[in-house]
């Protein structure tokens, strides 16, 4: 593994922990705030909502312009003060609301360029190995940063804690970028130079169009995933309130809920690691789903606290092997020079739905 990719990675997780610390924090803080279920799936769909419009348009454009460590660079900047900024205004929520969708502006950028810059610096020999390392400390760190936030929370340690130490990983992660050494360079015909944005983002939409349309296995692939994503989003702004008003519990419960989908979360990686070649990726998929579903049936109609962890189990187990696949079969049916556009197009997709679930969660 060269000195890029070690970087590239580490960059990685680090930001990963802080977004972690960051999603277990926000809701609690959000609702002891407002003690509203409707401004918290406001904020969801905020930070979801340009995912839909900004991913598919603007790295396309950006792709053109700038380098890609120039432009990861950036938005960890950016991220690092818009964090700064919610902190300060923690207690005015629409000016949270418009935070949290720069936030997402920036993030959905981040994540499009961040897979086509590891996979520009990854030889085809290594390439599965690197993204077996890197989804299995993402994995490592999804279940750690729920665990070690519900073990602050319950010994008194105020949430917005957390959003600092998101803060701070932002930095971190820029300072590992900018030591990546680039051999990227993007000169431009005439032509290109000459497109405006309209004709920038048209082409980009195209590309994505037919890149998708044209290999079955990615269309099923965002089909599936645009199912699971409705039903998530419908579900996640809605737990806290569950705990808090249904299971009368507080917002420890919630982290420890957290905690324990992300542990099985890793659980159900190292069993796709291990079974990957005895069972077709289809099956994984539909095991997942069994368990997506058994944890959303549990909670609606048994109301006991113990079925609540037990369904936590199980919600972790199906976002784990489900995004693992995706994940896998996203980066490899897809060519390095449309990995940015490809990977925007289905985040929008997914993103659609999120928002389409987040609505619901409202009535």
């Amino acid at each position: 593994m060269n000195k890029n990719i070690r970087l590239l990675l580490f960059a990685k997780w680090i930001s990963n922990f802080g977004t972690q610390l960051h999603s277990l924090a926000f809701p609690i803080i959000v609702y002891n705030q407002t003690h509203s279920s409707t401004i918290l799936s406001l904020a969801f769909i905020a930070e979801t909502l340009p995912w839909l419009f900004i991913g598919p348009i603007i790295p396309h454009t950006l792709s053109k312009k700038m380098s890609d460590k120039f432009i990861l660079v950036l938005c960890d900047l950016m991220r690092f003060l818009i964090v700064v900024g919610i902190l300060n205004f923690i207690k005015i929520p629409y000016i949270v609301l418009c935070l949290i969708f720069f936030l997402g502006c920036f993030n959905s950028i981040y994540c499009s360029f961040r897979t086509s810059i590891i996979k520009s610096n990854t030889d085809d020999l290594t390439l599965t190995k690197t993204i077996g390392i890197s989804l299995g400390v993402d994995d490592l760190i999804n279940m750690l940063a729920p665990a070690f936030g519900a073990l602050l929370i319950s010994i008194g340690i105020l949430p917005t804690i957390f959003l600092m130490a998101d803060s701070v990983s932002y930095l971190l992660s820029a300072f590992l970028i900018l030591k990546i050494q680039s051999h990227e360079d993007k000169h431009l015909s005439e032509s290109e130079s000459n497109l405006n944005f309209y004709h920038q983002a048209t082409e980009g939409f195209h590309t994505i169009f037919h890149t998708i349309w044209n290999n079955i296995e990615l269309k099923w692939l965002v089909i599936l995933e645009g199912i699971r994503s409705l039903v998530e989003g419908i579900s996640i702004p809605l737990l806290i309130l569950y705990v808090t008003q249904i299971l009368l519990k507080s917002e420890t419960t919630f982290a420890w809920s957290r905690a324990i989908s992300s542990i099985f979360s890793i659980l159900a990686s190292l069993m796709y690691i291990k079974f990957e070649a005895k069972l077709a990726k289809g099956k994984f998929v539909n095991i997942g789903t069994a368990f997506l579903t058994t944890s959303l049936l549990s909670m609606a109609f048994f109301n006991e606290i113990y079925v609540f962890y037990l369904a936590s189990a199980f919600l972790g187990i199906g976002m784990g092997i489900r995004q693992l696949v995706s994940e896998n079969l996203l980066i490899k049916l897809t060519d390095n020079c449309k990995l940015p556009q490809v990977t925007s197009a289905f985040n929008a997709f997914i993103s659609s739905l999120y928002l389409l679930g987040y609505g619901i969660s409202i009535f």
